[in-house]
């Protein structure tokens, strides 16, 4: 589904840290009821025209639907956690090194970022370079960068480093596996507006 004409003149009002964040939850939690309908809170009211296919998959998501709950589920998890070969891995390790591997230099080259920022994880089972937890950081950066005035500068120069070195070394791909493998018109939403909003901050 196309966005209404006119929603083009909105994207200049979306706040990055808000849209990074959100889009990080949806890669870390598990599509519950809850959760879609958390999700359709936050984004009610929204016009940008970067979270406008996501708004219209999650109007489609009956919450009250066992079936619906159950196809969403099962597409979250064949995606990104099992039990056959994964589509589209979450870990920028998998796209980045040689023999497709996690845990290889840019697990640890991530944890060298989150350390820089005086950051740690607090989520069991999430290893440093997951999709959700790379999210994670860059809306971190993002808000204190705009809250804090005296380390605004750093914290805006770091997270333009992590676009560079992370981030756009492996969104493309990984997008586009997502978007392919997808069953749910959600999940490719999600592909899709991931991609193009770390494009649009990476070129801005």
């Amino acid at each position: 589904m196309s966005a209404p004409q006119g929603a083009i003149m909105t994207t200049v009002m979306v706040e990055p840290a808000r849209v990074v964040s959100l889009l990080s939850s949806m890669y870390l939690c598990k599509p519950s009821g809850t959760a879609i309908e958390k999700w359709k809170m936050v984004l009610a009211g929204d016009t940008s025209l970067f979270l406008w296919d996501m708004k219209e998959a999650l109007k489609e998501i009956d919450t009250e639907s066992k079936k619906g709950l159950e196809d969403i589920l099962w597409d979250y998890t064949q995606l990104f956690i099992g039990p056959y070969k994964l589509p589209c891995p979450p870990w920028e390790s998998v796209y980045t090194s040689a023999k497709r591997l996690m845990m290889q230099e840019a697990h640890d080259e991530v944890q060298n970022f989150y350390n820089e920022a005086g950051l740690a994880m607090n989520t069991p089972g999430i290893m440093p370079d997951h999709i959700g937890a790379e999210l994670n950081f860059l809306a971190l950066l993002l808000q204190d960068a705009g809250v804090e005035p005296e380390k605004g500068q750093n914290f805006h120069a770091l997270a333009k480093r992590f676009l560079e070195e992370h981030l756009r070394g492996w969104i493309l791909k990984f997008t586009g596996d997502m978007e392919n493998a997808a069953d749910t018109f959600f999940y490719r939403a999600l592909a899709r507006v991931t991609r193009n909003f770390i494009m649009f901050l990476m070129d801005n």
